[in-house]
């Protein structure tokens, strides 16, 4: 058995591990980077092996940093099976058509903004020539000569062509391949390899990865984490991994804890309140279209029924957080006792809550001039893509605006900055000064923090012969890898990438 790692080895994006045995290779996971665009795409847009090579995609669950590439792979010639959930088969078509679009409106954005400042450039560039004229004219041109005139600046223009990593042509050339399977069902990836998939409770659909692979005359187990979930609103809790020879475990928040799932709801509802009280200005919530936008409306169902709130607006800014929704509705089999109660109720039509989901780019546009008060909910939850950019840039700057920053920010988004205190911020190639309130509620996570995942892990300890850690900065999987030898692991390791083990 072999294993290279090819993503999310220093971050939390870009999950990618390609597994050799029983004389296969699968890839588990391909998913895109995310973090500022120049570095991103250069990590997207190829692959440090052939996709021809890969026999079968083993995917976790939908979510774009672990199923965004698949078109680019797709691309390269890969033409195996894509295993996974049917409720993840469901949303990964609307997923990577998304991503599609977004890549596709993202270039003409700033094509279009390249050629503007061009334009402006030139003109500048003209009405400076024009001005030095008539400065000599004047006799007064010893005040501003060629030797000391400064160069003209430009806002951070790109110096080439944005090209989208791939259309939906290659996504639907994508779709085709996937294969849903049931929790718990053994499915063989050639003679000598079987996998089953079991409920990870992160988003709908969403499974950690059960391997036995034959070879030499012996089995060996391999089990991988994807994202591995905690108790939440709405998802059943998550199965608690097996026993295995080989563990490979994400690590995102392996040196926190959150807070519990109700204390951040009061933080939600504070920022309701502020908002119900201020009767103008926006509460902007970047979230994932898929999970963390159903667990908010979840929430504010709550909180607008507790608080008898009934006259501010709820804006769902996003055609696949609205097409998620359904396929969440759909797959009520992912469902605990409470969801399927407060479901019920809400088909009743009893609900104060009254959302509005938007569907066109003018619907997008006219929210940003409405003074409000309204809470928006748009894409993208890490704020590097999608229309909650163009809702930041229009009011970021306003002190009757809060952002709820409502789940995980990696290094380099611009979510982390924002989290880290920035008081200015390029969104879409212009600077935008930050005077807008930041509130934090880490405890939306659907990852499992470190408590959560030392719990599940601890257990394994006797019978694991090394454990990788991924899927995680390195100030969280390292103090995780340090307590989890304290705690009976013989080996644990934070692989670095492309690296290769041999086991």
């Amino acid at each position: 058995m072999e294993l290279e790692f090819h993503g999310a080895t220093d971050g939390t994006t870009g999950s990618c591990h390609i597994l050799r045995a029983g004389g296969k290779q699968i890839l588990l996971e391909c998913g895109l980077f995310q973090g500022h665009r120049t570095d991103t795409y250069k990590r997207n847009s190829t692959f440090r092996f052939e996709p021809r090579s890969i026999d079968a995609v083993v995917l976790s669950h939908a979510h774009i940093d672990h199923s965004g590439r698949l078109p680019m792979l797709v691309r390269g010639g890969f033409q195996g099976p894509i295993h996974s959930t049917g409720a993840t088969v469901d949303l990964a078509e609307p997923m990577l058509l998304d991503s599609a679009n977004i890549q596709l409106k993202d270039a003409e954005f700033l094509n279009k903004r390249r050629v503007m400042d061009k334009v402006r450039a030139r003109h500048e560039h003209r009405s400076e020539h024009r001005s030095e004229r008539r400065r000599t004219r004047a006799g007064l041109a010893h005040f501003h000569t060629h030797d000391d005139a400064p160069a003209l600046e430009v806002s951070n223009p790109p110096t080439r062509e944005v090209l989208p990593l791939y259309l939906e042509e290659d996504v639907r050339d994508t779709l085709p391949l996937f294969v849903p399977h049931h929790w718990g069902d053994w499915f063989s990836i050639g003679p000598n390899l079987r996998v089953r998939l079991h409920d990870a409770g992160h988003i709908l659909g969403a499974s950690w990865v059960e391997c036995e692979a034959r070879e030499r005359g012996r089995t060996t187990r391999l089990v991988f984490s994807g994202d591995y979930g905690r108790p939440q609103p709405i998802l059943r809790d998550p199965v608690p991994l097996a026993p295995a020879d080989v563990l490979i475990c994400e690590s995102t928040y392996g040196d926190r804890c959150h807070p519990p799932v109700d204390d951040t709801e009061a933080q939600l509802s504070l920022a309701v309140e502020r908002l119900h009280k201020r009767r103008r200005g926006k509460l902007l919530i970047p979230a994932f279209a898929v999970g963390r936008t159903q667990h908010i409306l979840y929430a504010l169902s709550r909180i607008f029924e507790i608080k008898k709130i009934a006259d501010i607006p709820v804006y769902v800014d996003s055609p696949l957080a609205k097409r998620a929704t359904e396929i969440v509705y759909k797959h009520r089999e992912c469902f605990d006792d409470d969801a399927l109660a407060r479901l019920r109720k809400a088909e009743s039509g009893e609900h104060r809550l009254k959302v509005h989901f938007t569907q066109t780019v003018d619907d997008s546009k006219a929210l940003n001039m409405a003074k409000g008060p309204a809470v928006i909910i748009s894409a993208s939850g890490m704020m590097e893509s999608g229309r909650i950019l163009h809702h930041l840039a229009w009011s970021i700057a306003s002190p009757d605006t809060e952002i709820a920053v409502v789940g995980y920010q990696a290094q380099g988004t611009l979510g982390r900055r924002l989290v880290d205190g920035a008081r200015e911020v390029n969104i879409l190639g212009m600077l935008h000064a930050v005077r807008a309130r930041v509130t934090v509620m880490n405890g939306f996570s659907a990852h499992a923090d470190r408590d959560g995942l030392l719990a599940t892990l601890t257990p394994l300890a006797p019978l694991c012969k090394a454990l990788f850690l991924v899927h995680g900065e390195n100030d969280q999987r390292i103090p995780l890898a340090r307590s989890l030898g304290q705690r009976g692991f013989a080996r644990v390791e934070c692989p670095r990438s492309a690296a290769l083990w041999k086991l």
